[in-house]
């Protein structure tokens, strides 16, 4: 006797249901996969052969076609020591080091994807030039045009010479003779303003210390992070007379921003890991690739068109959409004050400020003025408002600070 066993058959629409869903477990992990393989790949040190450069970085100064201030240190006195590669983005490569008992950091960016070489810039009537007087001369008349039209700082002429403006690029150290290599190198390591800019503001406060550079490589003061000094998990919190300090730092930079060799500045991405304390317990501000000048800021804001006031941001600096023109207004609305109240001393990025979890006595004296400081209701601030407020909260944090 044969038995015949009956089994139920799916339906087409079932089937297709199944099918469907079966494709899309597939999509979603590959994507998820394939995505967490292109993260390690960003930020893996290894990936990114970050020693191996450092390696062939040695090898083409010692060819003679890589310079800069800090090669001998770096490739034959040994001064220089890079310790652990701390990399943290595809188009970054930092090292930890030391130089001359310096906490350093020794950092690199990619460079732009299109930019006029240098050897392009020395022909003279289609002609290379091999008078090294007349190369020099051409050489710091492109790098003070590029520094000026990077910067928009178009009155750069008016306030120093190109000489200057290489001796700022070239410090810590005396300028000499520059070779090719040296020329080449400081050429490629400009096409990054965040470089430019922190040679130029070399005499601020809140800026880190810049001790040279060798090939793109470029070696700058080592600081802890605001994050890491008072945020990170199973750490032991700032003490209230450090977040005194901190805070008092933040309204002194405040004011610094706004009256600098470059004029005033914006910084335009206000976060805690953005910011550093060095040894001495002074903030700095660390990555200043969104801090800006008030012509460059301007100027980037009235490019594009908009609809509504969201598309004319650009992270903490915000303007307006004329609707009329739909174009984005050239004047900002907020200040690093009212932005350095919200994200830093208020709240800062779903962590407490500096300023909250204060003691009840200092809370009822800070709480009024640092929340008149950080609303966003009555932007731009009238005339007066930003001296009025940073002097009474200068006042509250210094008098809580001399009875701590």
């Amino acid at each position: 006797m044969r038995f015949r066993w009956k089994r139920g058959r799916p339906s087409c629409k079932k089937l297709l249901c199944y099918t469907c869903l079966a494709i899309i477990i597939i999509i979603v992990y590959r994507i998820i996969y394939e995505e967490g393989s292109q993260f390690e790949k960003e930020w893996s040190c290894e990936e990114l052969r970050a020693k191996e450069r450092l390696i062939q970085l040695c090898k083409d100064v010692n060819r003679g076609i890589t310079g800069g201030n800090l090669c001998h240190d770096l490739c034959v006195s040994r001064e220089l020591v890079i310790q652990d590669c701390l990399a943290h983005k595809n188009t970054t490569i930092v090292f930890s080091a030391t130089w001359k008992n310096n906490d350093i950091v020794f950092k690199t960016k990619r460079e732009p994807h299109h930019f006029q070489k240098l050897e392009d810039l020395l022909y003279i009537d289609d002609e290379p030039t091999y008078d090294q007087d007349k190369i020099y001369e051409r050489f710091i008349s492109h790098v003070f045009e590029h520094v000026k039209n990077e910067l928009s700082f178009f009155g750069l002429k008016d306030m120093m010479t190109e000489q200057r403006i290489l001796e700022l690029l070239w410090q810590p150290h005396p300028i000499e003779k520059l070779s090719r290599a040296d020329m080449s190198s400081l050429w490629l390591l400009i096409q990054r303003d965040e470089f430019i800019k922190l040679q130029l503001l070399q005499d601020m406060k809140h800026i880190p210390r810049v001790y040279g550079f060798c090939g793109r490589f470029y070696a700058v003061e080592r600081v802890e992070t605001l994050e890491e000094f008072s945020l990170m998990p199973f750490k032991k919190p700032m003490s209230w007379k450090k977040r005194l300090n901190a805070a008092l730092d933040f309204l002194d930079l405040s004011q610094e921003f706004s009256k600098t060799a470059l004029g005033k500045l914006y910084h335009c991405d206000i976060q805690p890991g953005n910011f550093g304390i060095t040894k001495d317990m002074t903030v700095v501000a660390i990555d200043i690739d969104t801090v800006f000048a008030t012509q460059q800021m301007e100027d980037f804001l009235e490019q594009p068109t908009c609809e509504s006031n969201k598309q004319c941001d650009f992270f903490d600096c915000v303007s307006a959409c004329n609707r009329t023109v739909h174009q984005c207004s050239r004047n900002i609305l907020t200040n690093n004050l009212q932005v350095i109240c919200r994200d830093i001393l208020l709240s800062n990025w779903g962590q407490p400020g500096l300023l909250q979890r204060a003691p009840m006595h200092a809370q009822n004296k800070i709480s009024p003025v640092l929340s008149e400081c950080a609303s966003e209701t009555l932007l731009p601030w009238k005339l007066g408002k930003m001296e009025r407020i940073h002097k009474k909260l200068k006042k509250i944090l210094s008098d809580e600070l001399v009875s701590n």
